[in-house]
């Protein structure tokens, strides 16, 4: 799988609109970012995303190609500011 094939997988799954970011950047989580956080999170779907748990097991099995090509937030946290994952290690 490539980077585009996973973030059009990732797209599929939101159903409805969001402010969709693919690279880290400052401003707001990417798209993986989110899917993650609303799993370690919420565990459940919500927020616009469906098929959360699946979707996070699919981040989980690439996560060195979002980690090479920028997709994925070294640190997470969530709105509370409780830490979520560090140094890319969300899925233990």
């Amino acid at each position: 799988m490539d980077k585009q094939e996973l973030i059009e997988i990732l797209k599929e799954n939101i159903d409805e609109p969001l402010d969709i970011h693919v690279y880290v950047n400052d401003e707001s989580w990417t798209i993986a970012d989110l899917f993650i956080r609303q799993e370690l999170n919420n565990g459940c779907d919500g927020f616009g995303m469906v098929n959360v748990r699946e979707m996070f097991e699919l981040l989980t099995e690439h996560k060195g190609l979002l980690i090479e090509n920028n997709m994925l937030s070294v640190e997470g946290w969530n709105n509370m500011g409780f830490s979520l994952w560090k140094e890319y290690d969300f899925d233990n």
